[in-house]
């Protein structure tokens, strides 16, 4: 009788170890690459890249690669019935060991959307690489600009008045998510912000010439960069002399009469402040008040 016990828990722990085996290889065999989170991340130097692939060549791949557990209708690849397997961290290390037949192990992350799974790898990434100041901008300014809309989903509300009260909205969250963004990384709230321009000029790249910007190999000014952040570019900007003539357009007129920094910094504190007051009173004359003074704002740019 106790024979009999003992193979059947030999029998059902050797089950166990099959599924599980089984259930880890078909992950392995069934990742998917989503070019949106692949080309999010800035993307490791060339000596990196090499340095890699000989640690992975000598040392076997250590750490596993993370993988988040979907279906293909949260990715919009498919039905709500087809599992998806998307690989959210690892995406060198996964090239390298596919094409050298070097093994590796994965672990599940679960997530509710892709926005979720980028706010996840800007932290990772923040957190582990030795990143170079540009890489680093960028992704504090990724984190500002999806910090910012989960601020703002928190801040919405019903108004009779929606043009002041959309005003309210917009710079009390970008005051309350640069103000904890910069406590975060020990930096000044300019900087996040500056950071958020910079992301955003980037972001009208093409994804080569973001990377190439991102990993050095294209010099550039980061001014310019932030400058074209305000600017309405319709398509992706494929080299450095289109983004040039781009920005040489936006420039002001030599006529123009320039606004010293402070000046700028005394308005936009003047429309935070009457902001605060017309968000304590709910008061109309308040709120036209933080209305005109925004506008005042937006003259300077």
């Amino acid at each position: 009788m106790a024979k009999d016990f003992k193979s059947t828990l030999k029998s059902k722990a050797r089950e166990a170890i099959t599924n599980s085996f089984s259930y880890v290889e078909k992950i392995k065999t069934n990742i998917t690459i989503l070019d949106e989170l692949r080309d999010f991340i800035p993307p490791l130097l060339p000596q990196e890249y090499e340095q890699l692939r000989s640690n992975l060549l000598k040392d076997g791949c250590k750490d596993p690669l993370l993988v988040w557990e979907t279906t293909k209708e949260i990715i919009g690849t498919g039905s709500a019935e087809e599992a998806a397997y998307v690989l959210v961290d690892g995406h060198n290390r996964y090239s390298i060991c596919s094409e050298l037949g070097i093994n590796f192990n994965v672990q599940l992350v679960p997530f509710d959307s892709i926005k979720e799974a980028k706010e996840y790898m800007i932290d990772l990434q923040l957190g582990r690489r030795n990143l170079n100041p540009q890489q680093a901008s960028y992704l504090r300014g990724l984190r500002y600009q999806t910090e910012k809309i989960n601020v703002g989903q928190n801040f919405k509300r019903e108004s009779s008045n929606g043009q002041n009260d959309q005003l309210m909205v917009e710079t009390s969250q970008e005051n309350s998510t640069a103000k904890k963004l910069a406590e975060e990384y020990n930096v000044s709230e300019k900087t996040i912000r500056r950071d958020a321009e910079f992301a955003s000029g980037l972001e009208k790249f093409s994804t080569q010439l973001r990377n190439e910007v991102l990993s050095g190999k294209a010099k550039i000014e980061k001014a310019k960069v932030q400058k074209l952040s305000k600017q309405l570019v319709e398509q992706p900007i494929e080299d450095l002399s289109q983004f040039e003539a781009i920005v040489s357009q936006t420039q002001a007129p030599s006529s123009a009469i320039a606004i010293e920094e402070p000046a700028i910094e005394i308005l936009y504190e003047d429309v935070l402040e009457k902001i605060r007051i017309a968000f304590a009173s709910r008061s109309k004359v308040d709120l036209d008040e933080a209305q005109k003074s925004f506008n005042n704002f937006k003259k300077v740019f």
